[in-house]
């Protein structure tokens, strides 16, 4: 027979163990390439999606600099860098310049108008009225009356009456003839930036935009300045463009600044891509972490299971191996051709299940970004796996001349090598838990400041479940020898023969053992990190969003007159709506040192902010809120106030009369109440209420009206009247004269009992930072609207909701009432903090509805859920496909015991000892190794959480407070379905051995010789 045909009939005759090894090839192959598929278009996705939802200055870079003489110059110099240092990483970039807001007027109104050239604007804005600038006859019309054509935003047309045809004149500047009304399609796109006079038209003491040519621009009588916005696509970035794009932004600067035609002071860069972009990496940090966790417990599962397959099919070999070794094959040719047979069935089957695996994903995850590489560097590496675990297993069996029983000698190495190796997986997972213990996660700050994946700690969990399930396979033969002599101890045959075989012959369970406990094992961590996940994801999405679902206003600053948006009504209607309050979010200095002031409604922390631990917080604030403004009567409809004017004779016009109110949750606003004559010495100014319950009174305003260079002027305020009563100063308490002048027009009167500190929280991390605690006093300006504030600490919480533990948490009412009594700007809230039944549904209602410039977020997109829920689906498939290979192992492990122990059968046969007997005993041995297993990976998964899971899971949280911790949680019903799924399938293999030695043992005249 000739040496192909040889090989052929070997290979034949042992079909059965090839295609098991063909099966592991196949199961390796697909759970590898649907693991690291996942993770990898996970991350893409992640990426993409994090991207898509940044808005604003959030998702834009931004260079500036003062408009040169030669701005062709200053535009190719910048353009030089743009395109050699970000457009290459996948950004694109945009020009633009503005001048600073000039006064101007349109009709009666004076305003200052803010001009803008850009030539990109019309594809983000949509066109209401007239046309653009320089399109159809607006450069005749606007010649014909020597102005520059321009388009205004709809907004600032609205507020300030223009429509086309209308004309603007800037003052010591060009005049402008309205031809076009747009609004922004969006005014939360990126290249916007942000800008409050784009969502609202009037922001900042500016107006407009006012869209001209650059000509216009550079003729304004304010200074003009060139602007470079940076985005990026959403779309097609990949992480790796997204990596280098972070590195690069910092460059940019300071190689524009290298530029001589750029100019030489002034440059500024601006805009959060860069954290953005960082804030993303980070979490994608979070995935690679995860990572190798389920890809490599599969493949050390899947490398037992297929040693376990070579040891058998070596076992099966033997004779024919001795046969041919002595009619002088060589080992390296049984070791070829071994390696032959297993390339034959392992390569059709690591394409099988790299397919089926891409099948799989697309159908489950359409739409997201997949590589074709990892498919087939997987199945390759499957297939390398096989042919050296099964050839090498091979050669060393036909380079020994004698082989020992059978039963001694399958899945049995060297024990120098075996004891070695394991000593060397100890150290390795000891060094590897402790570097991830001292930095309390896998993910640490690189020299650059990213955070990178530390590549011994993310180890950890994997050689921790290793190391633990070989010391447990090490301890099985001390546990199987007791056990063995209590069941001696008991008359029957059964326990006892089970008992003895699994103590005497421990070397042949081992592999199926190992598989079982690491597979169980990597299940228990499985589910522990998904509870431990899922507590931690939802203390940061509540902190990262406050409420339920958080909608923000863009280009609100401070209270200057009637706020359509201070009513609690306002999303009364929205479905799904249980609560909301106005929140006001901002930047204060204490010192030189930044922080983020939150102040909200302190009586409705628990109801607009469930779950973000602010109870104790809210009793803190409570009489500082209470303390806030003066109650009016429930259902007041009008309110008049006594006032009087005392001036020097012949003084013209009126005192104006504004009343702030307080809303019951704490929100501003300002409402005229009419005028008196100067000449009438006063009178009463009268107030319309506007209907919304706990209306509160916060001060009165008094001011010059139509009075031009008036001096001297003092106004007085008496009593305060409620629907019609008469007027006292029992709601009002007493008002301080105020004198006003036509340098200081608008002068406040605030409430009486002012003064006081304001009450604040602190977060742990600002109190640190400053050394402060209970009853500590601290000082700090607000920068939207400069209010020098005196506060003392009340208390410390952990972390202030959607600011960090770098902030300070104070009731809103109480905040506005201590910038009102500074006279300076009062903040106006530019967020509003839903509670809601049905998140996603009130936020869809919002966003389709809304009659406002308004951004909503939900705590589901803060959630980390689409980048880390693949992760975890990834450890339960790692965890089930180490399961199947248990089961294989455990297959290959009852067809070994088969062909190893026929002559046992026989003997016991001989002795008397019945076929039902023997087929329970040899039930009872594949029973008790399996559940022995599951007991003992059940609680090595268990230690390696404790040790490991609630870190992984807290480093999965990018930029989460440092006081954030994860619960130790257990997903209990996955782990329980896989884990019965798996016992039944190991009861049946079980049951399918014990039935073929009843079928052997039950054969009448059965001999040694008939194997």
């Amino acid at each position: 027979m000739g040496t192909a045909r040889t090989a052929f009939a070997r290979a034949n005759a042992r079909l059965g163990v090839l295609g098991g090894i063909a099966a592991v090839v196949l199961l390796l192959s697909g759970f590898g390439t649907a693991a690291l598929d996942t993770l990898a278009g996970a991350a893409t996705s992640g990426l993409r999606t994090g991207l898509e939802s940044a808005t604003g200055v959030a998702g834009a870079a931004r260079w500036q600099i003062r408009l040169a003489s030669d701005a062709a110059a200053q535009s190719e110099a910048a353009a030089a860098v743009l395109d050699r240092m970000i457009v290459p990483h996948g950004a694109s970039w945009q020009r633009s310049a503005q001048a600073l807001p000039s006064p101007a007027s349109a009709g009666d109104e004076d305003f200052e108008a803010v001009l803008t050239a850009d030539p990109a604007l019309a594809d983000r804005a949509e066109l209401l009225a007239g046309e653009w600038p320089g399109a159809g006859t607006s450069t005749e019309d606007a010649s014909a009356q020597g102005a520059v054509p321009t388009a205004v935003n709809a907004a600032a047309a609205t507020a300030l009456g223009l429509e086309p045809g209308s004309l603007v004149t800037v003052d010591d500047g060009p005049a402008l003839l309205v031809v076009g009304v747009w609004e922004p399609r969006d005014p939360t796109d990126p290249l916007w930036f942000g800008e409050a006079v784009v969502a609202t038209g009037v922001a900042d003491g500016g107006a407009g935009p006012f869209l001209v040519d650059e000509a216009a621009v550079v003729a304004a009588p304010s200074a003009a300045i060139v602007r470079w916005t940076a985005i990026v696509d959403p779309a097609t970035t990949s992480p790796d463009e997204a990596a280098a794009l972070r590195a690069a932004l910092p460059d940019v600067e300071p190689a524009l600044r290298n530029q001589d035609d750029l100019g030489t002071s002034g440059l500024a860069a601006s805009g959060g891509l860069h954290g953005t972009l960082s804030r993303l990496l980070a979490g994608l940090g979070a995935v690679r972490a995860l990572a190798p966790v389920p890809v490599l417990l599969l493949a050390i599962a899947g490398i037992a299971a297929l040693s376990r397959l070579a040891a058998l099919l070596g076992a099966a070999r033997r004779g024919e191996t001795l046969l041919l070794r002595a009619r002088g094959a060589s080992a390296t040719r049984l070791a070829r051709d071994t390696a032959v047979e297993v390339l034959a069935v392992g390569v059709p089957a690591a394409a099988i299940g790299a397919a089926a695996a891409a099948i799989v994903l697309s159908t489950l995850r359409p739409g997201e970004a997949r590589d074709a590489a990892i498919g087939w560097l997987v199945a390759a590496a499957s297939v390398v796996i096989a042919v050296l675990l099964v050839s090498g297993r091979a050669f060393g069996d036909a380079r020994r001349p004698v082989q020992r029983g059978s039963g001694d000698e399958q899945g049995r190495m060297p024990r120098t090598a075996v004891a070695g190796g394991v000593v060397l997986i100890a150290v390795a997972a000891a060094i590897s838990l402790w570097q991830f213990r001292l930095y309390g996660s896998p993910l640490v700050a690189g020299a650059s400041g990213a955070v990178e994946v530390d590549p011994l700690a993310v180890l950890a969990p994997v050689l921790v479940l290793l190391a633990l399930s070989l010391l447990a396979l090490g301890l099985s033969r001390p546990i199987g020898a007791l056990f063995e002599r209590l069941a001696a101890a008991r008359p029957a045959l059964i326990p006892a023969l089970p008992m003895r075989q699994l103590a005497r012959r421990g070397s042949l369970f081992a592999s199926a053992s190992l598989v079982t406990m690491l597979a169980v094992a990597g299940l228990t961590l499985a589910a522990v990190f998904a509870g431990a996940w899922q507590s931690v994801d939802r203390q940061a999405s509540a902190l990262a969003t406050g409420g339920d679902v958080r909608v923000s206003f863009p280009g609100r600053d401070v209270v200057r007159g009637v706020d359509p948006l201070a009513s609690g009504e306002l999303f009364a209607e929205v479905p799904g709506v249980v609560a909301d309050g106005p929140v006001f979010r901002g930047e204060v200095r204490l010192g030189s040192d930044a922080a983020t002031l939150v102040a909200a409604p302190a009586s409705g922390f628990e109801a607009i902010a469930p779950g973000t631990g602010l109870a104790r917080a809210a009793g803190e604030l409570a009489p500082s809120a209470e303390a806030a403004a003066v109650p009016l009567p429930d259902e007041a409809a009008t309110l008049e106030i006594e006032v009087g004017v005392r001036a020097p004779g012949g003084t013209p016009g009126r005192v104006g009369v504004w009343v702030w109110l307080l809303t019951d949750d704490g929100a501003a606003t300002r409402l005229p109440a009419g005028s008196v004559g100067i000449a009438e010495s006063g009178g009463l100014a009268r107030l319309e209420l506007p209907d919304a319950p706990g209306l509160r009174l916060l001060g009165l305003t008094a001011g010059l009206v139509d009075s031009p260079g008036a001096r001297g002027v003092q106004a007085s305020f008496g009593g305060i009247g409620v629907d019609g009563e008469t007027p006292s100063r029992e709601l009002a308490g007493a008002f301080e004269t105020v004198e006003l002048s036509a340098s200081d027009p608008e002068v406040r009167a605030p409430l009486a009992g002012g003064g006081e500190p304001l009450q604040i929280v602190l977060g742990s991390e600002l109190a640190n930072r400053i050394s402060a605690e209970a009853g500590d006093e601290v000082d700090f300006r607000i920068v939207t609207g400069g209010a020098e504030i005196d506060a003392v600490v009340v208390g410390v919480v952990p972390a202030v909701p959607t600011a960090g533990g770098d902030a300070i948490l104070a009731d809103l009412g109480a905040l506005e009432r201590a910038a009102f009594d500074t006279g300076a700007g009062v903040p106006q809230f530019g967020e509003r903090w839903l509670a809601s039944s049905d998140p996603s549904a009130t936020s869809e209602s919002i966003d389709r509805g809304q009659r406002t410039a308004a951004t909503s977020t939900t705590r589901a997109d803060a959630s980390s859920a689409e980048l880390i829920t693949p992760a975890i689906a990834t450890f339960w498939l790692g965890a089930a496909g180490a399961l199947l290979f248990a089961l294989i192992a455990l297959t290959a492990l009852a067809s070994a015991l088969a062909g190893s122990r026929f002559g046992e059968i026989v003997v016991l046969r001989v002795l008397g000892v019945a076929p039902g007997v023997q087929a329970r005993a040899r039930f009872a041995e594949l029973a008790a190794t399996v559940l022995a297993a599951i007991a003992m990976g059940a609680v090595i998964g268990v230690a390696t959480a404790w040790l490991t899971a609630r870190e992984l899971a807290r480093a999965t949280i990018a930029e989460a407070p440092a006081s954030l911790v994860a619960d130790f949680g257990f997903e209990l019903w996955p782990w329980l379905a896989v884990l019965a799924a798996f016992m039944l399938v190991a009861a049946l293999i079980a049951a399918s051995a014990a039935r073929a030695v009843r079928r052997t043992a039950g054969r009448p005249g059965l001999r040694e010789e008939e194997r």
